[in-house]
């Protein structure tokens, strides 16, 4: 079973929050497809019980592999048929085509020329009115534009047939972006990975330079955490007061995502008996040490995908106690990246914030999933 329900439009003007209620076990799970069609990850923490803390850490490590920046990448580079057979096109052992995310850095979403691959050879360019003019390919007008027709989208498939090097398409789109871009090199951020299993690959271009994402950990001690298997969140009714509660969840998880005072300045750590509490954790709750783990970088969202399948797994076989604390999972997407999830454009507006976090329970087969963009989004 799963609900997918957005949540009261008056308190969320300025952006948009989804929560999600589904089962673990279930066919289609709701969980992985949200993870899965993220493509522009950028920075991910988890939230564990400190018990947990060494076997999490060694758990990411495996998981997340390296990516690569470049600085001296030009627009024609990245139709480059050699580019495209070496990593957007090529097979592994698994028979399996390769995964290749791209997305230039320091381009603003809504005043720059941004270029980015998705992870399944879609070139997408988002382009300023004059670029797009001069540039003469087919595109469609932006869904977010600070004025009407100010900004377009060019859409390639990499992997068409089309992208022949002798087809009248290819050399007509490598035409017009030479003339327009020229030798204009922008940086990248680059990943490439296995398809099936999200195991970063090596890309060797000229000024590659290899980035391996470091694990961070926090520790928060004796925090009030949400005790979610009691609460009405999971339960398979909408009672009053769930749309609250939802938000309130949300909340917690990001304050404790952030090592935020509010959160680590529970009942047991206060100071002066005195002292006035602003922030309390939504009831019902328990007492707990948490470790937070976090890596930043240019992230699978397949690798994501099976590390949080397996941090499942093993919390499901090692605690059957219902009351053990769940695992927090929070992955944010680049702010200036041109998609969300799937193929749903993205803008910035006052904050490009496109990011998701899952509460995994697996005692009780359940996952509530949030995801939250801002207001130019068109994901719904």
């Amino acid at each position: 079973m799963s609900s997918h329900i957005p949540l009261p439009k008056e308190k969320h003007s300025k952006s948009k929050l989804f929560a999600t209620v589904s089962s673990l076990s279930a066919k289609k799970k709701e969980h992985i497809k949200c993870i899965e069609a993220h493509p522009f990850n950028h920075r991910l923490s988890i939230i564990v019980d400190k018990k947990q803390e060494a076997d999490t850490q060694r758990m990411l490590a495996e998981c997340i592999g390296e990516y690569y920046k470049v600085k001296t990448l030009k627009p024609t580079d990245l139709i480059d048929p050699s580019f495209i057979r070496e990593y957007v096109s090529s097979k592994g052992k698994s028979n399996t085509r390769n995964s290749l995310v791209a997305l230039s850095l320091g381009t603003r979403i809504d005043v720059d020329d941004v270029f980015a691959i998705d992870g399944n050879g879609q070139l997408i360019m988002s382009l300023c009115k004059d670029t797009y003019q001069v540039l003469g390919l087919t595109g469609r007008q932006s869904q977010f534009p600070l004025e009407r027709g100010s900004r377009f989208v060019v859409t390639v498939d990499l992997l068409a047939d089309c992208m022949d090097p002798e087809t009248k398409y290819f050399r007509r789109l490598h035409s017009r972006l030479h003339a327009v871009f020229g030798d204009q090199e922008f940086e990248f951020a680059i990943g490439v990975y296995a398809q099936d299993t999200g195991k970063a690959l090596n890309l060797d271009i000229p000024g590659v330079t290899a980035c391996m994402p470091q694990v961070v950990t926090m520790s928060l001690l004796d925090v009030d955490v949400p005790d979610l298997a009691r609460s009405d969140l999971v339960s398979d009714s909408r009672p009053d007061g769930w749309n609250e509660e939802a938000q309130d969840v949300f909340e917690w998880i990001g304050l404790a995502a952030a090592g935020a005072d509010a959160v680590t300045q529970s009942a047991g750590q206060t100071a002066n008996a005195l002292t006035i509490r602003t922030y309390h954790a939504p009831a019902p709750t328990k007492h707990r040490d948490l470790a937070v783990l976090s890596v930043e970088g240019m992230l699978s969202a397949k690798a994501i995908s099976q590390f949080a399948q397996k941090m499942i797994e093993i919390q499901r076989s090692i605690d059957p106690n219902p009351n053990h604390v769940p695992l927090f999972l929070c992955v944010w997407g680049y702010d200036d990246a041109p998609v969300s999830w799937g193929s749903s454009e993205h803008g910035f507006l006052t904050s490009g914030e496109n990011m998701y976090a899952h509460v995994y329970l697996p005692q009780i087969d359940k996952c509530v999933a949030f995801q939250a963009c801002g207001p130019w989004d068109s994901y719904s």
